[in-house]
C-alpha cells in the first residue's frame, strides 16, 4: 500500500525547510523529498583577501531550520520527484526517481532553479573561488575589482546594473545573445565607460591560481586573449526545476510556477515557494518568507479537507 501523507514538501532549501517546519509545527504527517538539507546556502564563497565564509543573508537561520526539521521529521526521502499525478479523490501521487511512490493531500513545491553553465575548463574548479552564478548574491564582495560577466539577456543586463557602481571594470562577454524588453535601458548600461563588450567571442576556460585570475576567450578570427579579472559572473537565465508538476500547474514563459499572494498555484492542493515560482529574488530571506506562506497555506488546505 502506498504511504499517504498530509503534505509532501519537495526541496530542502530555505523555502522547503521553512514550509516543512510550519507543517510539522501543525502536527501534520509530513514527508520531505530532497537529496539534502540546506540547498545552495551550504556552499560558502571566498575571494583573495576575503576568507571563506557564508555570504548569504539568512544562511544561519537556514542551518538552524535544517537542524530543527531533521530532528522532527520522520519521513525524509533523499531523492527527487519525477512525476506528480492528481488522483480522483483530490490527493496526489508522487513518483520518485528511484521508482518509489508516495501520496499527499497537499504538495508544496520548493525545488528552486539551476544555473545554466558554460561547461568549460576551470568553471567547476573556481566555483565559489571567484566564480559566481548570482550577481545579486555576491556583487558587493567585488567592490573595486575587475570582473567579467558572461551571458546575453535580461539577467546579464541586471547583473551589469548591479556591478557598475561597485567594481572597477567589467568585461562583458555576450556569449548567448538574447532579446531584452527594455532596449533603451540596456544600451545605456552597455555603453557605460566601465564596460567593455566582447561580441563574437567564445569563452575557452576560466584560469587562476587559488582563485580566479582571468578568462581565456577566442574570437571568430582565431585570436586568443586572456582577460585579467578577479571575478566571473555567469549570468544566463535560470532554469526552474518544475519537471514534476509542469503538466499540472500554470507556468510563465520562462518556466516559473505561477502563484498567487498565498503561494497557491492554479492546481488546488499544490503550493509553491522560492525561486521556482514567479516570486523569485535569488535571496534566502525572500525564500524563507515565501516558504512560511506556502506552509501556512498548505496547513489551512489540509485542515479544511480533513473536516469536510
Amino acid at each position: 500500500m502506498t504511504d499517504r501523507f498530509d503534505a509532501v514538501v519537495l526541496g530542502g532549501g530555505p523555502a522547503g525547510l521553512t514550509a516543512a517546519a510550519y507543517l510539522l509545527y501543525a502536527r501534520l504527517n509530513v514527508a520531505l523529498v530532497s537529496p539534502d538539507l540546506g540547498g545552495k546556502v551550504s556552499y560558502p564563497f571566498a575571494l583573495r583577501d576575503i576568507p571563506r565564509r557564508d555570504t548569504v543573508w539568512g544562511a544561519g537561520l537556514v542551518h538552524e531550520m535544517a537542524q530543527r526539521v531533521s530532528a522532527e521529521l520522520t519521513h525524509h526521502f533523499q531523492d527527487t520527484v519525477d512525476a506528480v499525478m492528481h488522483l480522483e479523490d483530490g490527493a496526489f501521487r508522487l513518483t520518485l526517481s528511484n521508482g518509489e511512490q508516495i501520496e499527499g493531500r497537499a504538495v508544496v513545491v520548493c525545488t528552486g532553479v539551476r544555473a545554466q553553465r558554460l561547461f568549460v575548463s576551470g568553471e567547476a574548479e573556481y566555483w565559489g573561488k571567484g566564480l559566481s552564478y548570482s550577481a545579486v548574491s555576491h556583487a558587493p564582495l567585488f567592490a573595486g575589482r575587475n570582473v567579467a560577466v558572461i551571458g546575453g539577456g535580461e539577467r546579464s543586463i541586471a547583473a551589469l546594473q548591479i556591478l557598475i557602481p561597485l567594481v572597477n571594470h567589467i568585461d562583458y562577454i555576450e556569449a548567448r545573445p538574447q532579446p531584452v524588453s527594455d532596449r533603451v535601458n540596456a544600451e545605456a548600461v552597455l555603453n557605460h565607460p566601465r564596460v567593455d563588450i566582447f561580441r563574437g567571442w567564445e569563452v575557452q576556460q576560466i584560469v587562476g591560481d587559488e582563485f580566479v585570475t582571468g578568462v581565456d576567450i577566442v574570437g571568430i578570427n582565431g585570436e586568443v586573449r586572456t582577460l585579467p579579472v578577479e571575478g566571473v559572473f555567469v549570468q544566463f537565465g535560470l532554469l526552474p526545476n518544475n519537471s514534476g508538476v509542469r503538466d499540472l500547474v500554470e507556468l510563465d514563459r520562462d518556466g516559473h510556477i505561477v502563484i498567487d499572494e498565498n503561494c497557491a498555484t492554479t492546481q488546488p492542493g499544490i503550493f509553491a515557494a522560492g525561486d521556482v515560482t514567479t516570486v523569485f529574488a535569488e535571496q534566502v530571506p525572500v525564500s524563507i518568507g515565501e516558504g512560511a506562506k506556502a506552509g501556512l497555506s498548505a496547513w489551512r488546505y489540509v485542515a479544511a479537507n480533513k473536516i469536510q
